[in-house]
This record gives structure tokens, C-alpha cells and sequence, in this order.
């Protein structure tokens, strides 16, 4: 245990340094090159992590049908859980992530009648692409509901975890499906995270802004599109938005308002799962099931002000 306690700490130690190391770099470039500052926060905003499978996640998708979809943003690698012919279920992972990281929805959704679909974005797991933004995910997600969709079956309701999450939102806001979407701890602003993280590697935000900029011409989005309650203005689908409290990556504040801006949505607050252990809750995928086949009424969101939207439990449908 001891010894962990120093890898631990030493790692901790590495992960300052290198940021300390990039904020000194930003503002050296910043003041020198801010052309070249910006480019280089473009590359960082726009390159994913890209993290291998382990062996439990290898294990789970080796249950699964694999095969590869054509979409805008390159080859995506996907997998189907269960009869191609039953209504799907379409599974979009987050940033950094993969589709395996969802896999544990898969059983619960086959038991309910279900098949399942889940894939890596572009740029993560096993899809082609170096390059990842929201509106990769949006097209990477449209092109896979229209793959399931050919093949016959109708797609009853897509499960989003974090940027998967909001791609999910802005792919309904622009595709106006009535649906039943699950959102698990989604962000709610691309502006204010690209805030944050510039403050904290040191990135000004003169530079900031002027990437935010070049991102809006490369692909056609302005981000107050993506800004509420802009973000959920023509959704048709029905939303239940799952998030953790304690949540340290994605605020429970912006679920809560997610919630309280799509027309009708429903909202579950937990404890103690974080932003990713969250994904292999008994009771977070029991939910996601029961909202998805429309067996329970969930509580919506309190208003301003209120701890709870109900006095009394929840009605069960």
C-alpha cells in the first residue's frame, strides 16, 4: 500500500509539472506567436485522448456483433448487441472514451426487448481520425442511427454519457425525433469548458477566443448553438438526465439545467458514482431501461428553489 501511495504521488507530481510546463509555454508563445499559440490550442482542443480496451471491456465486446459504419468523419467501429430487427438502442460515449465504457447497459437493455448499438467516435477506440470535436460526435451519432435505421429497425432511444451526452441533445434539437433519450452527466456549454480549461493551461483568452473562432468557420457552428436553452429549442424527444452530485469533471449544475431547459425532462440526482463508475451502476442502467421502455414516471427537476420537484415519491407509471 506504501508503495502505491508513491506511484500515486509521483504520478500526481509528473501531472503538475507538465501542466505547470504547458502554462509557461502558453504564455511565452501567447505573448511572442499568438498565431502559432493559436494553433496549437486548436490541436489540444481537437485531439482526444485515445485509451486501449481492457480486458473487461474486451471481454463484454467479444459478446457483440462487430462490424464498421461510413459516416462524414471516417470509419466508425461499432458493435450490435442482440436481434438486428428488434427497435435499437443507440449507446455514444464521451470524450476520451469508447463505446466498451457503455457495453453494461447492453444485458439489461436485451432482457427489455431491445437491441443494442454502441460505437467509438471519431478519433477514439478503434475508428479511424485524429481529430474529434461536438459536431464529430453529432455526425459520427447521425451516421449510426441512419446505418441502424436501413437495416429496418427503428431506433427507440439512444443512451449519451458526458460529450456523447450533448451530441445526443444537439443531434434532436437539430433532428426534432420524438424519441427517449438518456443523458448521463452531459455538459451544457462548449464556451464556458473551453473557459475553463484555457485557465487552467495558462491559455489567454484573446487566443482562446480567436480558436473558438476558427473552430465556428471549420465547421459551420457557431457554439452559442450549443449554449442553453438555444441548445434544446426544437428537441421533440422525450430526456431523462442521470448525474452524479458529486460529479468532479462535469458539474451536477449543468445536468439540473439541462433538465430544467428541455420541455418535459425528467431528472435522477446520485451519490457517490462520479462521472464514470456512474456507467456501471445496477441502478443507473435500471433506470436508463425503465425510461427508455416507459415503465416509470421520473420526478422532473425541482425548480429554483426547491429541493424537490415532489413532495411525495414519484408516481410509477
Amino acid at each position: 500500500m506504501f508503495a502505491n501511495t508513491i506511484a500515486m504521488n509521483s504520478t500526481n507530481v509528473r501531472k503538475s509539472m507538465a501542466l505547470a510546463w504547458h502554462r509557461l509555454g502558453f504564455a511565452v508563445t501567447g505573448a511572442l506567436a499568438p498565431e502559432r499559440a493559436v494553433a496549437a490550442a486548436m490541436r489540444i482542443f481537437s485531439t482526444p485522448p485515445r485509451f486501449a480496451h481492457t480486458e473487461r471491456e474486451r471481454e463484454m465486446l467479444a459478446t457483440a456483433k462487430r462490424f464498421e459504419i461510413d459516416s462524414p468523419v471516417g470509419r466508425l467501429a461499432a458493435w450490435r448487441y442482440g436481434d438486428p430487427a428488434r427497435p435499437a438502442v443507440v449507446l455514444s460515449h464521451g470524450w476520451g472514451g469508447r463505446g466498451a465504457q457503455l457495453a453494461a447497459f447492453a444485458p439489461a437493455f436485451l432482457q427489455a426487448g431491445y437491441q443494442v448499438v454502441t460505437f467509438d467516435h471519431a478519433a477514439h477506440g478503434s475508428s479511424e481520425g485524429r481529430e474529434a470535436s461536438l459536431v464529430h460526435f453529432m455526425r459520427g451519432l447521425d451516421a449510426v442511427v441512419r446505418h441502424v435505421e436501413s437495416g429496418g429497425a427503428p431506433v427507440a432511444g439512444i443512451v449519451g454519457h458526458s460529450l456523447g451526452a450533448a451530441a445526443a441533445g444537439a443531434w434532436l434539437n437539430e433532428n426534432a425525433r420524438a424519441m427517449r433519450v438518456v443523458l448521463v452527466a452531459p455538459p451544457t456549454s462548449v464556451a464556458r469548458w473551453s473557459r475553463f480549461m484555457a485557465h487552467r493551461m495558462g491559455i489567454a483568452e484573446p487566443v482562446r477566443r480567436a480558436m473558438q473562432e476558427r473552430f465556428e468557420r471549420r465547421y459551420g457552428y457557431r457554439w452559442d448553438a450549443f449554449e442553453l436553452p438555444r441548445s434544446v429549442a426544437n428537441v421533440k424527444a422525450s430526456a431523462l438526465v442521470i448525474h452524479d452530485e458529486g460529479d468532479r469533471d462535469v458539474s451536477f449544475a449543468s445536468g439540473l439545467a439541462l433538465a430544467r431547459a428541455w420541455p418535459g425532462a425528467r431528472l435522477v440526482a446520485t451519490r457517490g458514482l462520479g462521472h464514470n463508475r456512474i456507467l456501471r451502476a445496477p441502478e443507473v442502467i435500471a433506470d436508463a431501461v425503465d425510461f427508455v421502455a416507459g415503465r416509470v414516471v421520473f420526478a422532473p427537476p425541482p425548480a429554483r428553489g426547491e429541493l424537490s420537484a415532489y413532495r411525495e415519491p414519484a408516481p410509477i407509471a
